[in-house]
């Protein structure tokens, strides 16, 4: 397969090695540093099970795509409309278009909202960028992070949930894919290596997975603290356990019932082990964090619903502050 990933951090660079290593044409969008190492040395992958080293195209420009058969957009949310826009037609119409997101996704709406949200959409210009395209819903649960241009690390075990967006989910925009596209895409990733399945009911796997992101990723940004040292800190769980409760119950607002119970969303979250949350790397780097989409858009959903979420609306409050004042010092 013809494969383009648009952004080779740490998601996008485990499926590049992974999926370059299987035998597939890999094309990765990549600049600066990092886009120099992998058009010299290819990208090194980290995993448990020892270092995997891949040959891949590395592009500067998504004009320079060569009708791929699949795309991957694993850049972050805000990254995400200025890398939609200068997509070429030819590929938007053709390639099956898989944005693996954290959060609500753009393309989440349900049949009971009229407007697209403005934490996930503003504006619904996502929607519009890819009405007509066969996109895929994608949901990653996977622990990695970039060590240095063209080194990725994955710390542990990955799994990636891959599902038709339908009609009624994305409203008046993107709709297209089928069961079928999605099998195929994740008949690929198996045999590279990657654990992948599909799912009939997407908007449960986003759900599933935000409930841990949304209250794992901005308590370790405002700590500076692993999953680990979170799991093992009975007041940290507590504040996790209120935020839990509060997505599970916006989540009911819209007829998605999360299939695990908050004990076993934190097994789930254990099993990741010492690694550091892309919230705090996004922090340490000193990039803009996915507060938005992993909280904002909660807390907007659970207000269209008559729902509080006071603990949802705090950490955002202090993470968005933080983040903040991270980047005013640098730029100082």
């Amino acid at each position: 397969m013809r494969i383009a990933i648009l952004g080779a951090g740490a998601i996008g660079g485990v499926l590049a090695a992974r999926l370059a290593t299987a035998g597939h044409a890999v094309a990765v969008l990549a600049r600066g540093p990092h886009g120099e190492a992998l058009r010299r040395g290819g990208i090194a992958l980290a995993t448990p099970q020892g270092e995997i080293r891949a040959r891949v195209s590395a592009l500067a420009s998504a004009a320079a795509l060569a009708e791929p058969d699949v795309v991957f957009l694993c850049v972050k949310a805000a990254d995400l409309p200025a890398i939609a826009a200068v997509l070429p037609e030819a590929v938007r119409r053709a390639a099956l278009i898989v944005p693996v997101l954290n959060g609500i996704p753009f393309w989440y709406r349900p049949d009971t909202l009229a407007a697209p949200l403005r934490f996930a959409d503003p504006g619904g210009r996502l929607a519009c960028l890819f009405a007509g395209t066969r996109l895929v819903g994608g949901v990653a649960h996977f622990a990695a992070e970039v060590m240095a241009p063209g080194r990725v690390r994955q710390t542990s075990g990955g799994r990636l949930v891959l599902g038709p967006v339908g009609r009624g989910l994305a409203g008046r925009g993107p709709a297209g894919a089928t069961a079928d596209d999605c099998a195929r895409s994740v008949a690929a990733l198996n045999a590279a290596g990657v654990e992948a399945e599909v799912t009939s009911d997407i908007a449960c796997a986003v759900w599933t997975k935000l409930v841990g992101n949304a209250a794992f990723n901005p308590v370790s940004a405002l700590t500076g603290a692993t999953m680990a040292q979170i799991c093992e800190d009975e007041t940290l769980l507590g504040i996790i356990r209120i935020v839990m409760a509060e997505v599970m119950t916006v989540a009911r607002q819209y007829g998605v019932m999360v299939p695990v119970s908050i004990d076993q969303r934190i097994a789930m979250a254990r099993r990741i082990g010492g690694s550091k949350l892309s919230m705090l790397q996004d922090l340490e780097r000193g990039r803009p964090i996915e507060a938005d989409t992993l909280l904002g858009a909660v807390a907007e959903l659970g207000d269209r619903a008559g729902v509080a979420t006071p603990i949802v609306d705090m950490l955002r409050a202090l993470v968005v502050m933080r983040a903040s004042r991270n980047l005013a010092g640098r730029a100082a």
